[in-house]
């Protein structure tokens, strides 16, 4: 439709006329996972009363399938069906309520012109490589966000990530920034020219390393930023002064959130997305699934496409690094040799929390990583790809868009 006989302050299911359906929320109200939960139950439910309905004809007196909610359904539609019949309502509305009516339609129809989106369907690897090399899936999709923006712009930008504070009571979230320093110094060393893959691997790790930490530590309750807004919004309510911080350059800086993502879902999902939260910025919903990652890009008047595409190439180069599922290792002694990626690890030594989370980590307060060997010397992005693609120079110089018909992951 139009997307203007929608009611956006209410939590909407949106059904389409091929029976595919969709949820739209407010956020200020609830939370992507308390929406995931919610559609998660519908789905289960779905999945449970279809398999019933075939047990049914087996087994009539037994059921192998337990109803997901453990509770008497009690149909309006049956007892009650004038209740729920739907009626038309009809307004009789003057023509200066018309008039703002078409007025504000018209301003909607510029924010939806002005919106763009981009689905990207990763399906090179997903959670289990990544998994298998002892890394943190979302810590690693967050690495390639920030990477794609440097490869394209030469910019490390802030960068939001929610984490879950469903632990304490009317807990919501809390904020990660993944422009931390490992990360900031990943990017710059991956287009050094002179860097090695062994380099850029070590330094891929401790990045990831530091990420999760930080993840851990803002659902623990240690962090700073809702903290902090919560104090200037007190202040602001009841007339007090601001500290001059929250209107330093590094405070403003930090806020200006060029990249705003999210991780929610799981299999009941297809996709999930939500419009960027600046101007200038970029909003991106992913689901890191076992062997795929999907986003849902969108901007307002960026090169949202040629993003999608330059993050594609940026997780086809980083997953080059990991070690293949059926890589093994070769010991001189037989008794000695084993295969490595494929013996049996313990997913709650590089996971936890919901679903996909965090990984190894280290002690966020020693010492930041030493900082790159002054010796290296920055080579511009198209020597870089040079040495790992067989595409033109000419082409290297436009990459994105023109580079992505070139570009294969390996899938179809």
């Amino acid at each position: 439709g139009t997307c203007c006989n929608r009611w956006y302050d209410k939590l909407q299911i949106i059904v389409c006329q091929d029976g595919r359906a969709g949820i739209n929320f407010e956020h200020s109200a609830i939370d992507g996972h308390t929406a995931l939960r919610f559609v998660s139950d519908i789905f289960a439910d779905t999945v449970v009363s279809f398999a019933q309905s075939i047990t049914k004809t087996i087994y009539s007196d037994r059921t192998f399938f337990p109803s997901l909610i453990k509770a008497e359904v009690r149909r309006a539609s049956v007892d009650n069906p004038h209740l729920v019949a739907p009626k038309k309502i009809s307004f009789d509305l003057p023509p200066s309520v018309l008039d703002k009516i078409y007025f504000a339609e018209s301003a909607l129809s510029d924010q939806i012109v002005a919106s763009d989106t981009f689905v990207l369907e990763f399906t090179g690897f997903g959670k289990t490589l990544i998994v298998r090399n002892k890394m943190s899936p979302d810590s690693f999709v967050q690495l390639s966000m920030q990477l794609a923006y440097y490869r394209l712009y030469g910019k490390i930008v802030s960068q939001y990530e929610p984490v879950l504070t469903k632990g304490f009571y009317h807990g919501r979230t809390e904020a990660m920034r993944t422009a931390t320093e490992p990360a900031a110094k990943f990017c710059k060393l991956w287009l050094d020219a002179d860097a090695t893959s062994e380099e850029k691997l070590e330094a891929m790790r401790e990045a990831t390393k530091y990420h999760s930490a930080g993840i851990k530590l803002a659902a623990s309750g240690q962090g700073i930023e809702r903290h902090l807004f919560a104090l200037m919004k007190i202040a602001e309510k009841n007339g007090i002064p601001t500290p001059d911080f929250f209107s330093s350059t590094a405070y403003t800086k930090l806020n200006n959130t060029i990249l705003s993502t999210s991780n929610c879902g799981n299999p009941s999902l297809k996709l999930f997305g939500f419009g960027p939260v600046v101007q200038d910025g970029f909003g991106i919903g992913y689901i890191i699934r076992d062997s795929g990652v999907q986003y849902s890009i969108s901007s307002k008047h960026r090169q949202t496409r040629r993003y999608a595409h330059t993050l594609k190439q940026t997780l086809i180069d980083m997953g080059k690094l990991l070690q293949p599922l059926n890589s093994v290792k070769v010991a001189s002694d037989p008794v000695q040799s084993k295969t490595s990626m494929n013996a049996p690890i313990k997913e709650e030594e590089v996971l936890e929390g919901y679903d996909d989370s965090y990984g190894e980590t280290i002690d966020v307060r020693r010492e930041s990583s030493e900082s790159l060997d002054p010796r290296r010397r920055s080579a511009g992005f198209a020597r870089v790809l040079r040495r790992q693609s067989s595409v033109s120079a000419r082409d290297l110089n436009n990459f994105g868009d023109l580079i992505a018909p070139c570009i294969s992951d390996g899938s179809e």
